[in-house]
């Protein structure tokens, strides 16, 4: 962990400056909230595993899956941030001190991690700087629960073909291509459609015989449009 005074310098103030939660900020109003909130500043290793604390977190640099962890140990994944987008959003917002968050880097990256009162009680110096940062981080959520909406639609569907089916017309549609490459991997896939590992490969095998898609690894591509009318 280094010194938020870190976050500062040149490169890493080029980064706050693109990151969603300092839209609309000059660089004055953004260096005076970081000496202000104090916040860790985070360099993680690829595949490094970070246990997230009730708050906010800012992937800086970098990609970042999250997982909720239950009582009996069971990780499911719950979002994959990339640079510029944030982690413990929902965490941020609602003080979720009974959940337990794990953050795995994908490669190697940046994360700044920040206490919810340097956002939610308001400074009288810096008052103009948090409700711009509040106002983003809502919007922010807002795409959070979006996401939300879009697993649940994958979950119910009625059986694991139209799962997957569903999940990858999604992608699909968000990358505005029939070919393109998912975030997560078989995995996690199976995590997130609440499946069986074994039973995911079946289906995706089944499909790819079919002649509906074609897949290498993480790349996919749909190759019938018929198959989605399930």
């Amino acid at each position: 962990m280094s010194s938020y005074s870190e976050l500062l310098s040149e490169d890493n103030m080029a980064l706050l400056r693109r990151n969603r939660v300092f839209d609309g900020l000059n660089d004055g109003e953004i260096a005076a909230f970081i000496r202000f909130a104090k916040p860790d500043f985070i360099e993680l290793e690829p595949e490094q595993i970070l246990t997230l604390e009730p708050g906010g977190g800012v992937v800086l640099e970098g990609n970042i899956k999250v997982f909720v962890i239950d009582y009996a140990g069971n990780r499911t994944v719950v979002n994959v941030q990339r640079n510029h987008g944030t982690i413990g959003v929902m965490q941020f917002m609602v003080d979720r001190y009974d959940v337990l968050y794990e953050a795995v880097a994908g490669n190697a990256g940046k994360l700044m991690m920040v206490d919810p009162d340097v956002v939610t009680v308001a400074c009288s110096e810096l008052v103009a700087v948090q409700h711009r940062i509040l106002v983003n981080m809502m919007q922010m959520q807002r795409l959070l629960f979006m996401d939300i909406s879009v697993h649940l639609v994958c979950l119910s569907q009625k059986n694991i073909r139209n799962k997957v089916l569903r999940y990858l017309q999604i992608q699909s549609e968000q990358a505005h291509a029939r070919a393109f490459d998912v975030p997560l991997s078989r995995e996690e896939m199976a995590v997130y459609l609440a499946v069986d590992r074994a039973a995911l490969s079946r289906s995706l095998g089944a499909l790819k015989r079919e002649g509906a898609i074609d897949f290498h690894r993480n790349h996919f591509e749909i190759l019938d449009t018929r198959c989605f009318q399930y």
